[in-house]
């Protein structure tokens, strides 16, 4: 039986709901300073329809207008700009196009993307977390310990697609619940059409979905293939294939990028115990033994890594019933999806750029859930004495808070790109003239100006500057890019 404290009275239920608005006032809260980098701004230039090859069609030009450069600014040119970028974040580049359209094209405003993306995972996350934690204190211990992720903080405000394909990921863990427990076609339907969501907003969540169809297969095998149930899954999946179907040179612009990475790294070196040594790091990260983030080296990485396992065993022990048992496969598998897919597709493509902490984003909803269900298991469980209870919470929770509060306050954020203030400081200026070096230049300022913004970009040769011509005369600031 549970501690009375620890159960869903009205009391807790208000703990749990204070820190769902606890969490949701940081994400809005950080970043104290934000700067953007140059994958953001590969973001930003194909949510306005621009893309690589872009520069190229002006390449005889000295002047470009803000009126030819709003003409791409279209739904078609989007698609466009996103296959020749690669394909991915399709879904996010639309809803960042259409988002910017409507409130306007400042980094604040492509940043509130993410971070509203967040706070729905949240809330989602939340959902899902009383369902399966039977609203107990643990509910608000797995939504502090989520937005506490450095990782998971750090998405929710970037100008990707990682909080956006978490987002779905999640809604569709909560509807993957929901058939598993009443097997309702129209929750496989949504379970679907979330998952096809999330790959199209980022390919790399694939891992979660490849988990979600094994365990409907081995849980639901017997009735999951009824004329319902196909069709709940077929109707979204043929969107993908549409997709991919228009979409498809844009892989092969993506296999062209791996291959050019894995000639860069021939030049350095690869090493396979180097990506093991990498992938367990991140195992005892995302499973909140942070460790390995105060001292990275092989011995505390391993050592930490091996607690996983043993925290996986205590909680299978632990377990009471059949469904805790089921529940803890479950999550421990979504969890560790990514770190296992991440190292696969490491081996395979010779370099270490799948092991980008970024793509591990969409596996830590489900690692942050099984580390608050381990402890749900072991509080209500009579097998596992009080000093172990203590010491679990001890070393998975305050580690992990603890490394959260020293990543926010020593955050520090680099001047990559100073368009953004150069923008800021046209449409002060009500500046209708420009000189860049680059016609890149110009690209990435107008993402940046006020929808409809009149101005004119010249090229010019006198060296890495932009120069602003003003009512109060002309000013040359120099071009800082990544």
């Amino acid at each position: 039986m549970a501690a009375p404290a620890l159960t869903g009275n009205s009391f807790v239920q208000k703990i749990n709901f204070f820190c769902l608005i606890a969490a949701i006032a940081i994400v809005f809260i950080l970043p104290f300073k934000k700067e953007i980098w140059y994958d953001e701004t590969v973001s930003m230039l194909c949510s306005k329809g621009i893309s690589h090859d872009t520069p190229a069609q002006f390449a005889n030009d000295t002047s470009i207008s803000s009126a030819q450069l709003d003409r791409l600014n279209n739904t078609n040119d989007v698609f466009r700009a996103t296959v020749n970028d690669n394909a991915n974040s399709f879904l996010y580049n639309y809803k960042l196009h259409w988002f910017t359209q409507m409130l306007g094209s400042s980094v604040p405003i492509y940043m509130l993307l993410s971070k509203l993306c967040a706070i729905a995972t949240l809330i989602a996350f939340f959902a899902l977390s009383r369902s399966l934690l039977n609203n107990s204190i643990f509910t608000g211990i797995a939504i502090i310990l989520l937005v506490s992720d450095l990782n998971f903080i750090s998405m929710s405000h970037e100008i990707r697609a990682y909080a956006m394909g978490t987002m779905f990921v999640t809604f569709a863990a909560l509807f993957f619940y929901k058939f598993i427990a009443r097997e309702k076609a129209v929750y496989l339907f949504l379970n679907a059409l979330f998952s096809v969501c999330a790959v199209l907003s980022h390919f790399l969540s694939v891992y979660i979905i490849a988990v979600f169809l094994c365990v409907l297969l081995i849980v639901k095998g017997k009735t999951l293939f009824t004329v319902k149930n196909i069709i709940a899954i077929l109707v979204p999946a043929s969107l993908l294939g549409l997709f991919f179907y228009y979409a498809y040179s844009g892989l092969n612009v993506m296999s062209s990028q791996s291959r050019h990475i894995e000639e860069g790294y021939a030049d350095f070196g690869y090493k396979t115990s180097e990506v093991f040594l990498r992938s367990m790091k991140y195992v005892a990260i995302n499973f909140k033994a942070v460790m390995p983030a105060f001292k990275d080296n092989a011995v505390i990485i391993f050592v930490s890594f091996l607690f996983i396992p043993i925290l996986y065993y205590t909680g299978i022990w632990a377990s009471t019933t059949k469904t805790e048992k089921r529940d803890l496969h479950i999550l421990f598998a979504l969890g560790i999806s990514s770190s296992i897919f991440l190292l696969v597709l490491s081996l395979k493509s010779h370099h270490y750029t799948s092991l980008y902490f970024r793509y591990y984003s969409f596996g830590l909803p489900f690692s942050t859930l099984f580390v608050a269900y381990l402890l749900y298991v072991c509080y209500n469980s009579p097998k596992v004495s009080g000093f172990i209870k203590t010491c679990l919470s001890v070393l998975l929770i305050i580690p992990a808070f603890v490394f959260f509060a020293i990543g926010t306050l020593k955050e520090t954020s680099v001047l990559r790109y100073n368009h953004p203030s150069i923008a800021a400081d046209i449409a002060r200026n009500k500046v209708s003239k420009i000189e860049v070096p680059e016609w890149q230049d110009a690209l990435l300022l107008h993402t940046l100006l006020p929808q409809g913004y009149k101005i004119d970009y010249f090229r010019s040769s006198e060296g890495p500057y932009f120069t602003l011509y003003k009512t109060t005369g002309v000013e040359k600031i120099p071009v800082i890019k990544d």
